[in-house]
């Protein structure tokens, strides 16, 4: 398609935004760059999101491939794309989306050493690892560039939460009670990151998750459990926080750290916004 057609696609795509958004809050979008870190279950649902609401640029960093074990709940993954690298997928199917829209691709771990290289140049950044230490790094990263960043989490049996962090808020380490707030990422740290999901595990049994899959969690021996729902929820909140991140509607506010987008679809109120009464939260809990 040429340059006109894709301008005309565009403007064509998103005439249901109007009656919602404003046009200058759609060129606001159009005009956004936001990076993903991670096309999984989380990330997966919320670059399509993001680019079925518009926003222009999208920068997708994720080093792996899929496997049959993303099937039940990536929504970028398909038989046909086993093997095939999460990121460049991605891209494809965000063009078939807008072929206007700008896809960056990276297949590359972030690390302390590339950190800042790979999350400049964007205004909005959206943790959708599963690593905690990665995560560590993308929130420090993300503050020390004054840009905004989103975390979340996904939780066995059917829990979840969004939250988002800006120049102005609480740090990262801070609200979730890391020991390694202002500390050097060594290994024994790097450690202490880790067993944090291994007591994330443990506790997820008190609140519905199998025992024999915790302990088998704990011992290596299965992996993370997400249902797709869930997953794809969580997706859905974080994207909705970017795009009032980006439009900056004063009566639409973002979930500011230590505010949290709590989910809980076991729940009859399956999501709210909670404030933690001690001031930050514990992120074995979660």
């Amino acid at each position: 398609m040429s340059l006109i057609e894709n301008r005309e696609l565009y403007n064509n795509s998103f005439t249901r935004n109007f009656g919602i958004i404003t046009s200058e809050e759609q060129a606001k979008l159009r005009n956004a760059r936001v990076t993903v870190v991670g096309a999984g279950g989380v990330g997966g649902i919320t670059l399509i999101q993001l680019a079925r609401m518009g926003v222009g640029k999208l920068h997708v960093i994720d080093q792996d491939s899929f496997e049959e074990s993303n099937l039940n709940r990536q929504m970028l993954s398909f038989v046909s794309k086993i093997n095939s690298p999460k990121a460049e997928v991605a891209k494809e199917i965000l063009h078939d989306i807008n072929p206007e829209l700008e896809v960056k691709v990276t297949r590359e771990f972030v690390t302390e050493e590339n950190a800042h290289d790979l999350l400049g140049d964007t205004d909005v950044i959206v943790d959708a690892t599963d690593n905690l230490v990665a995560r560590v790094i993308i929130h420090r990263t993300a503050a020390d560039m004054g840009i905004p960043s989103i975390w979340i989490a996904v939780t066995p049996p059917f829990r979840g939460g969004v939250m988002c962090m800006t120049p102005d808020s609480l740090p990262y380490e801070v609200v979730m009670r890391h020991p390694s707030y202002q500390q050097p990422l060594t290994p024994e740290m790097r450690e202490k990151i880790n067993q944090i999901k291994d007591e994330r595990a443990k506790y997820s049994v008190s609140q519905g998750a199998l025992p024999e899959w915790a302990d088998a969690y704990v011992k290596r021996e299965a992996p993370w459990a997400v249902l797709a729902p869930v997953a794809n929820i969580v997706g859905v909140l974080a994207s909705f926080e970017a795009f009032k991140l980006i439009i900056q509607r004063p009566d639409l506010l973002p979930a500011v750290a230590p505010n949290l987008v709590k989910v809980n679809l076991a729940s009859v109120q399956m999501v709210q916004v909670e404030a933690p009464a001690e001031g930050s939260w514990d992120n074995t809990l979660l």
